[in-house]
This record gives structure tokens, sequence and C-alpha cells, in this order.
């Protein structure tokens, strides 16, 4: 390794002649009685110690040059690469790496919206196909110049060669380059082109943020194409079709105009699509776009109901005293988010949970949480524990439990669940599933036993029938652990079952059966049996292996009062459980007249004097932090409300019918009060002082608030609040700072595909506002990147002292 000489102060070496004419001429004087060798001698040291002295002035430095290099070659394998082009790609690597020195190292980092090193740094000269695996969704070159910096090893000259077509849609790469470059490593650039392809696409939906009722709004639509093509765009309105219109579109940008006139409140949701003929397009995903209206006007209310006729009498009742309904079934409930925000309350109206899917549930808990609506539950037979809801984000949402903690006094209900071996794979597993989802579903006052055959028919849990509250871990642990034998019939089971149930002081006494249905079927007489001591028995085929299994198994629940089900696939376990947990649960149903007990002061009570007689309801348990308006002679809730997170939520336990308020149903303060009730739970006004923006750009969305009030003033000084709601329902709190008179932003992470819904808060002396607004990632922005970025990759090149290298000249790169 060569070595040499270099000074940081050259200037500094001029001093030495000028100063060693000086000193000899010195000691030509003051050394004169010297012999001549003394002499010669002392002025040799002085020289050389003023050319140290000159040297070190200079900055003498001893350099070892390292003409060593590494390189790390840093390869887009985002989606807008096509795959003829990545192979391209990878092909100038591999050449490039076979021309380099022996003693060059080289290395591989493959990136999308993630980077990960394919290949450390090396002296191998071959390279492989490529086999890391990134999300391609997205395009963080940054991300990817940042590894591979780290990557490089020290004590070589470090270089950077970034592939790329230069379409970033997350960091800034422009950033890193100066990084890199204030580091010493140089960033050279092979633009990355590909065929142009035929590409339309929508760019955005823009439209104001906030109107009025009847106000006329204008809705453009921005497209984009690569070439003359004719389309169709289909305007929606939160889901509903409003119009279409052919277009023509040229190559570039192009803006169509949709004039609508909102006619309801609530936060509405435009959605542009764009249809096209076959072939005129390579991408559909970016043929979407999506935009938000805040519209002021009178709330709105959906009430869910499987049964409209019972339900008339509530939705009179909301009718007369002026609140708008919309009434529709469980399966008309929106599944997220967008479509429940238009509505400033909910009311479930004796609906089971097992009519509405997971993600409603859970839409229906963010809706409350986190964009402070309203959730009203109206009691029955099929609500509460009885409909399933024990451990659902509704529960949670709620403020009374499905565990009758304060209903000690009441006897729970007994489930014994019978298992035979299944002759397939995974069948034991899914029998298991629904037996701990049962159990994981039942009250603490409920009894549960679990029956097996080995030699003969056995309790799995020690002491057969136990109290769940207190073992209920134990349970579920058992239940893992089992391996059940193969029943000849049902008998020896179905015994051992009834034994356990009548040991029992449940008020209510079920069985569940799961098999394939090859035993036999009961005895006449065991049918009587069970009959008699009023235990129903329902039952579960799995995969049975012909329809006389599965005719077997129904004629089974039908002879014992309960429900039958064939089980085909695992999705089709959680209705079973929900269903057989809410039998037992019927336990928790009250009925016999008594006057609810009025426990504490709420608007929703306001005017109303004494009440009716109610004729039921179903036990819960109020929750700690929760108002108990009105409770049962046995000090349990009948009304009750609470806060919860943002919004408000209202849980009454009778009926709004004539099964349990037979009374309440021709009583002249039936609407008033549940008027009161649903007003109560209702979100705040909409402010008219706030204009609020969101955008999502590069990953991350911006929320903008401009606050001025009637006058033209600005609304300084306001602390308002945010509550962001990603696609994920994984809700988070906005810090809103000010960053201008009545300007205030807030950012996010915003790399997910989806809705962002946005909920304000502001306060203003006693007034609270609430406002709903969001921003939309309808498809990622790495499928709106038509072509290359050339500025991009160039200002790279050049920010980092590199230089720009063609596709076809591999052999350059270590030239």
């Amino acid at each position: 390794m060569p070595f040499g000489l270099s000074f940081t102060n050259p200037f500094a070496l001029l001093l030495f002649p000028l100063l060693a004419f000086y000193f000899v001429w010195l000691a030509g004087r003051s050394l004169a009685d010297l012999s001549p060798a003394r002499r010669n001698l002392a002025v040799g040291l002085r020289l050389l110690l003023l050319s140290l002295l000159v040297a070190a002035l200079a900055g003498l430095q001893f350099v070892r040059f390292n003409n060593d290099v590494a390189t790390m070659f840093v390869l887009d394998y985002s989606d807008s690469i096509p795959p003829a082009t990545k192979e391209a790609a990878l092909e100038f690597v591999q050449k490039a790496v076979k021309a380099k020195r022996k003693d060059d190292r080289a290395g591989i980092v493959v990136f999308g919206r993630d980077a990960f090193i394919e290949l450390a740094p090396s002296v191998a000269d071959n390279v492989g196909k490529i086999q890391t695996v990134t999300s391609s969704e997205f395009t963080d070159i940054a991300a990817a110049i940042r590894l591979g910096m780290a990557s490089l090893p020290d004590g070589a000259q470090k270089r950077l060669v970034v592939l790329s077509d230069g379409n970033e849609n997350l960091g800034d790469a422009l950033e890193e380059a100066l990084s890199a470059s204030s580091n010493d490593i140089s960033i050279d650039v092979v633009p990355l082109t590909s065929p142009q392809r035929r590409e339309v696409l929508l760019e955005r939906l823009t439209m104001p943020s906030e109107a009025k009722i009847g106000e006329p709004v204008e809705v453009k639509v921005v497209a984009r194409a690569t070439q003359t093509v004719d389309g169709r765009i289909k305007l929606f309105r939160d889901g509903k079709l409003l119009g279409n219109r052919n277009v023509r579109l040229g190559a570039g940008k192009n803006v169509y105009t949709f004039p609508q006139t909102v006619t309801e409140a609530g936060a509405a949701t435009f959605e542009a699509r764009l249809e096209t003929n076959k072939g005129e397009d390579t991408n559909a995903e970016n043929n979407r776009a999506l935009g938000f209206v805040n519209v002021q006007g009178k709330p709105r209310v959906l009430l869910v109901s499987n049964e409209p006729d019972l339900t008339r009498f509530l939705t009179g009742a909301l009718a007369k005293e002026k609140v708008n309904v919309e009434l529709r079934g469980p399966g008309g409930l929106p599944s997220d988010l967008r479509g429940m925000q238009p509505y400033d309350a909910i009311v479930l109206d004796n609906v089971p949970a097992w009519d509405l899917s997971a993600r409603q549930m859970l839409s229906l808990q963010s809706y409350v949480r986190d964009l402070g609506c309203g959730l009203v539950m109206v009691g029955g037979e099929s609500s509460y524990g009885p409909g399933g809801y024990r451990s659902t984000p509704v529960e949670e949402a709620l403020p009374v439990s499905m565990d009758l903690k304060q209903m000690q006094y009441l006897p729970g209900g007994a489930v014994a669940m019978i298992m035979h071996s299944m002759e397939f794979p995974d069948g034991n597993e899914w029998a298991k599933s629904v037996c701990q989802q049962v159990t994981r579903q039942l009250g603490d006052n409920d009894y549960a036993g679990l029956i097996i055959f080995g030699m003969d028919a056995s309790q799995v849990y020690k002491g057969g029938m136990l109290k769940v509250g207190p073992n209920r871990n134990y349970m579920l642990t058992e239940i893992r652990k089992i391996n059940p034998g193969d029943m000849p019939d049902f008998d020896a089971a179905l015994n051992v079952a009834y034994d356990g149930l009548m040991k029992t002081n449940a008020r209510l006494k079920h069985c569940i059966i799961l098999s394939d249905g090859d035993p036999s079927p009961p005895a006449a007489g065991l049918v009587a049996k069970f009959n008699n001591s009023k235990i129903t028995v329902s039952t579960v085929v799995i995969n049975p292996h012909d329809r006389s299994g599965s005719q077997s198994m129904w004629n089974i629940a039908r002879e014992h009062g309960g429900r039958f089900y064939e089980v085909r696939k695992p999705t089709e376990i959680p209705n079973i459980f929900l269903k057989e947990a809410a039998t037992i649960s019927r336990s928790a149903i009250i009925e016999g007249a008594f006057v609810p007990q009025v426990n504490a002061e709420s608007s929703i009570l306001k005017g109303i004097g004494s009440t009716p007689p109610l004729l039921g309801y179903v036990g819960t348990s109020a929750k700690t932090t929760a108002r108990e308006i009105l409770k049962s002679k046995e000090d349990d809730p009948i009304l009750a409300t609470w806060q919860y997170g943002l919004g408000k939520s209202v849980a009454w336990t009778s009926d709004a019918r004539q099964r349990w308020s037979a009374g309440w149903v021709p009583w002249s303060g039936y609407s008033k009060f549940w008027a009161q009730a649903v007003r109560w739970s209702m979100r705040g006004s909409t402010s008219g002082d706030l204009q609020t923006n969101v955008t999502i750009d590069r990953g991350r969305g911006k929320v903008t608030i401009e606050a001025v009030d009637e006058k033209g003033n600005f609304l300084n000084f306001l602390s308002p609040k945010a509550r962001l709601v990603p696609p994920d329902y994984k809700g988070q709190d906005l810090v809103l700072d000010q960053v201008g008179p009545g300007r205030y932003e807030a950012d996010f992470d915003a790399r997910q595909l989806g809705t962002y819904l946005v909920n304000i808060r502001t306060q203003r002396g006693d007034k609270i506002s609430l406002q709903i607004t969001g921003g939309v990632l309808p498809y990622s922005p790495e499928y709106g990147a038509i072509g290359t970025d050339t500025y991009l990759l160039n200002s790279l090149a050049e920010r980092s002292k590199g230089k720009l290298l063609d596709l076809s000249k591999a052999a350059e790169v270590f030239a």
C-alpha cells in the first residue's frame, strides 16, 4: 500500500529559506570562536530543529494511499419498476461486479417501502438472483441510501450506485444525498426508464371542506392519461351512485366538474371512479379518488333493527319529537367509519351480536370513542348478554357489562359440551375452538362442563360442572389438552351431561354436542328425560362423512329444542359460539312488573315525572364510571349513561316494545323520554368558524385549521384537540400547534391505504364544537407514478458529487 507526504498549510514552507539564511548568518557571528567542525555541527542541529518547526507549522502528514473501493448497489424493486426493467437493473449490477478489480468490494441493497441488505460488501465477483422480498407498494429512496451508507466498510473509498426511476413517495432522498456528500460518499445514479405504458388514473377529488344543506357544491375530478382515451366517470356520495359522464381524456391532466347539491347533514364522502375499455389502461388500482365535505344541518340518527314492525313504536316516538331518524336492518349498518360518520347517533334496538360482523362492531366502537358520536342500545331478549355481546367491542363502548356482578342472588345458566373425535385434519381443533369461545362468552355465575369419550364417557374438569368465574382459565387450558376418542353412540355422554347439569342450581340448562355425526342417536327415553327436565340440546356437525350424519345431528337438535349447525370452514365458528353462549345468557332475563327507581339526575329525565311499570329487563352490571339513572328494585341498571372517549353511550336494559314496555308505549312521556335519551348521546354541534383540510403526501398527513369568526377576525389561542382514526382504527390524539394567525397544524404518519378521519374539538367559553373531516389514500402513490423523475435523479448525483451512468455501460462503474 503506497505512502506519501502532504501539508495542510503548505505556504508555511516559505518561511524555511528565510529563517535558514538568518540562522546561517547569525551562526557566522555568534559561533566564530568555535572550530569549523563544531560550528558546522551546531548550525546543522539548528537547521534540523528549524525544519521540524516549519514542517509542524505547515501541517506535515504522512498519507497512506488506499485504492480499494467499496460500492453498494441500491436497487429499486418497487411496483413502479416493471419486471423487465428490474431484470435489466440486476444484469447491470452483475456485469459491473464482474468488471471490478479483485480487491474492490461490492454489495447490494434492495428497497421498496423498506430497505434490506441483499448482499453485504465482499470481494466476490458473482451476483445471483435477488432473494429479498420487500413491500413494493411504496418507494423510499432515502431509507435505502441510509442503509447503503451504514453498510459500507471503513478503510476504503465509499460509493453508492442507485438504480431507480426516481419516483419516491416516502422520505427525502435529496436530504440524504447531502448527508452522503458530507461523509465523502458519492452517489452515482443509473436512471431506470421503461417503455411508455398506456395508463389513465384519477389524481384527486377536490371540493369545499364545508357546505350547508341546499348549497351548491362543485366536485372536481382531476384525471391524468398518457394517451387520448375514452372513458366514463361515475360519481358516488356515501356509496350511492349520483350519476356518470362519458369523457374523452387527452394526454396529460384533465379536470371535470360535477355540480352537486347536498341535501343531508353530516360529513359526506364523495367518490369518483374511472372506467375505460379493456386494453386502454395498465393499472386499475389508481382509477378512484375520494374527498370529504362537512355539511351543516339537522342531526341524523340511524336506528338498526331486524324487526321493523316491532320497532315502529320507537321510530314513531322519535319522529314525533322531530328527530331525523333512518331505519335499517343489521345488514344496513355501515361496516366502516366513512359510512357511519354522517350520523350523529346510532340506536341498536334488540339486535343480536351474531347479526353484526366483527368489522361493524369494531367500527361502531371507534365511531363513539374516536368520532365523538352517540350509541344507544335498547334491550330485549336478543340484546346484551342474551344477544352475545359479552367481550365484544360494542360491550366496551357501553356503560354496562354483561357480567352479572351485582346479581349474585340470581342463579346463572349451565352448559355441558360433548366432544366426539373428528376423523379429518383440523376437525378436533375446530371443535376445541367452539368450546373455548363458548367458555370465554359465559358469565362468571354460569356453569360449564366438558365430556369426552375414552374407555367410557367422563367429565374432563375435576369436579364435573364448575362455576366459570373462578375456573375460566383452568377450563381453557384443559380444552387445549384434550384428545377425545370415538363414541359408538351418544347415550353414555348424554347421561353424564344430564347428571352434571341436574346437580347445578342453574336457571337454564343446555347441552352442546360437537361431532362428525357418526355415533348412533340417543334412545327415545333419554330424549324424553332431557325434555322433561327442560334441558335443550344444540348440535354442531363438523365436516360430516355423508348426509346421514348431518341428518342425525339435525334430528337430535330438533327433538331437544336446540339449534343445528353444519361447519365446513372455520370462519363459520364465531356465529356458533355467540348463539350458543347467548342461549346460556338467557338466564340473565328478569321478568316481572316493577317501577324503575330514579337513582341520579339526568337531562334525559327532564320534564318527566313518575313512569309506568316495566315488565322485564336484561340483567347487566354498571361499569365503574357509569351513571345509573334508573334502577330496578333489585338494584340492577335499567338506564345507564357514560362518556366513552370523545362520545357518549346509553344503555336501556328493558325494551321499547310491548313485551316489557307495554305500559310505556301508550304513555304520554314515551316520545319525550326516547327523544331526550337519543339527543343526549349525539355528538356536539358543528362550528362554522373552522375551515379544516387534511392532505396526505410522501407518507405523511397534515391537518390544517383556519379559524375565523363571523366578523372575519382570526381566532387565536384556541388549543383545539384532534383525534385521528387511521384505517386500522388505532386512534391517536394529535397536537395542533398554532403556526400563524388563526392557523393550526398537526401532522401524522399516513402510510396505510384507506380513510383517515379526524375529529376536531374546539371550545370557546362554554361552547364546545365537534367537527369531522378526513383524507383518503385510495391507492399507493406508487401507482400514480408515470415515467422517470429525471430531476430528482440528476439532483441526487449532483448534490453528492456523483455522476450519471447509463444502464448499457456497466463497465464504467469501476473504470
